[in-house]
């Protein structure tokens, strides 16, 4: 069989399209962010975790859902307003000002910014908290235990210890986060979280719906234990900054229910005209998995609403191997990275790096060794080099056909062969969250290219008149750069654009089922923008 032949029959083996045809809504979220303090990388790690993965279900054609914004009420926002000699409203505006600023500057698609203290969410809380109250899962009662400020959560005897501080004074302290607790003794509603064991056991196993696995594990291993009942309101003379209980204003509401009925409240006023919920997906941080993984779907079910289809649980970043904290000073402000490597090497240097089931660790060097290394010289020289004037004066995408690969011998064929594998796999890896390893098959096909490159040696080409050799070449580099620029779309949205414009591909040839190797002999003129896609980051 001719090689010819041979490509167009792999091509047509391996060729799908990638939407099915029939659009399916996908709803995700982050959490909305607690406004006590300013964001930092960890924010923006869920952000464009979310981001990528909204991105990706709009490439493949799904109506897309996307909601992130702030959580503004509690006895810590009380405390920090207080702190800052601000009256409370006043400062969740301002920090949740510095939220939308942070998540915008590094690119974030969402749809929906929810605030806790809009009206269309108090609204929401009331009339989820009548719905539970009818169905019989709330009761007044008296509450006694350890409680976590900082956590805004009471605490199980067993899950507390005593700590000895520097000054020789005893503390005691949550086992989960180290973080102090104090007793409380008081009156206030409960929910029947201790009924509802078995049908949490059942949703947890209707499906992978908690990754990755460790993270399911836990929580499979808080439910083969006895649940009790969950205090969802505080007195207002403790807490006033949040939502009254409907009928009793001497209550206000756990700050956890408020907090987590914003997905609901986003869902009831999405302008999509598909019927969205269950959300598709809450891409949370794994400190705050018992909140999504216990309660959230605990009040949903009591309510008679769909739990969430999933839970994609992430690590925490370390700076150098340090915990990231206010106390140590090295908290790591998303605005100083993207000063110094723009929002495509922070969000690039964050999906690369961060893989969901364990801690990621931040370095500034090795975010600017990767994105020079990957940015920069990988794809930055691939381009470059296909685009610029020596080897391509009429600044041209040239067409391809089989012939091209064919011309090219077995560079040809070992390049054409990682060309056709690589969207698939990337596919994959997207669809299931690992954009780390997606990345890593991108770059391998990077690699790929410019080796084929380097071996063809297209300068020499020229200069002996190969001119079919050196067209050839040519094209199968820019298809190549082509297919890379769509494939990162998710990962490195601007960037993306950038290439994809340099190489005059029209916007309506950007979607997914553009992402592989497409025959086209027509030539195609290059876009205007000639700037460097990445410019090289000195840094000491």
């Amino acid at each position: 069989m001719k090689f010819s032949e041979q490509i167009k029959r792999n091509y047509q083996k391996s060729s799908r399209n990638f939407s099915s045809g029939q659009s399916e809504p996908f709803f995700v979220t982050t959490p909305i962010f607690y406004v006590n303090a300013e964001p930092h990388i960890g924010h923006i790690y869920t952000a464009v975790i979310a981001d990528s993965s909204a991105r990706f279900h709009r490439l493949i054609g799904n109506p897309v859902t996307f909601s992130t914004g702030t959580d503004e009420h509690g006895l810590k926002i009380q405390q920090a307003a207080l702190y800052a000699n601000e009256e409370p409203g006043r400062f969740c505006d301002h920090v949740s000002g510095l939220f939308k600023t942070a998540l915008e500057n590094c690119e974030i698609s969402y749809t929906d910014y929810i605030r806790t203290t809009e009206s269309r969410h108090k609204e929401n809380v009331h009339s989820f908290w009548e719905i539970l109250s009818e169905k019989g899962f709330i009761y007044k009662g008296k509450y006694e235990g350890w409680y976590c400020t900082a956590d805004e959560a009471f605490v199980a005897e067993d899950q507390t210890m005593l700590v000895k501080l520097p000054n020789g004074q005893e503390q005691r302290v949550s086992t989960e986060s180290n973080r102090p607790v104090e007793w409380f003794s008081e009156e206030n509603y409960l929910f029947k979280l201790s009924k509802l064991r078995e049908e949490l056991r059942s949703w947890l196993k209707s499906g992978p719906v908690i990754r990755p696995m460790r993270h399911y594990n836990l929580v499979k291993s808080w439910l083969d234990q006895e649940l009790i009942d969950l205090s969802v309101s505080r007195p207002n003379a403790r807490l006033s900054w949040g939502i009254p209980v409907p009928g009793d204003s001497s209550q206000t509401i756990y700050v956890w229910l408020d907090a987590l009925l914003n997905y609901m409240t986003v869902a009831k006023h999405s302008q999509s005209e598909m019927n969205i919920w269950p959300p598709s997906v809450h891409v949370i941080g794994k400190d705050i998995l018992k909140f999504h993984g216990i309660y959230w779907p605990a009040f949903l079910l009591a309510a008679g609403f769909e739990p969430p289809k999933s839970l994609l649980v992430h690590g925490h970043w370390l700076v150098d191997e340090q915990k990231m904290s206010k106390t140590t000073g090295n908290v790591v402000s998303p605005q100083s990275c993207i000063n110094l490597v723009t929002a495509t090497g922070l969000r690039y240097f964050l999906m690369h790096e961060g893989v969901p089931a364990s801690d990621g660790n931040f370095s500034i060097k090795r975010m600017v060794r990767i994105a020079n290394s990957d940015l920069a010289d990988g794809i930055g020289n691939l381009v470059s080099r296909c685009c610029g004037k020596s080897l391509n004066p009429l600044q041209m995408r040239l067409g391809l056909s089989p012939s091209s690969f064919e011309s090219c011998g077995s560079p040809g064929s070992d390049l054409l062969s990682l060309l056709e594998r690589t969207p698939d796999i990337v596919h994959d890896e997207y669809q299931q969250w690992n954009f780390y390893k997606g990345i890593d098959q991108v770059m391998a096909l990077v690699r790929g290219a410019n080796g084929f490159f380097q071996t063809m040696e297209p300068w020499k080409l020229k200069k002996e008149g190969q001119l079919d050799k050196l067209n050839a070449t040519m094209a199968v580099t820019m298809e190549t750069a082509r297919v890379v620029g769509t494939l990162l779309q998710p990962i490195v949205p601007s960037y993306s654009e950038r290439l994809l414009d340099k190489l005059g591909v029209p916007q309506e040839n950007r979607s997914w089922d553009f992402a592989r190797l497409r025959w086209n002999t027509t030539e195609t003129v290059l876009g205007s923008q000639q700037a460097v896609l990445f410019p090289r980051i000195k840094f000491e």
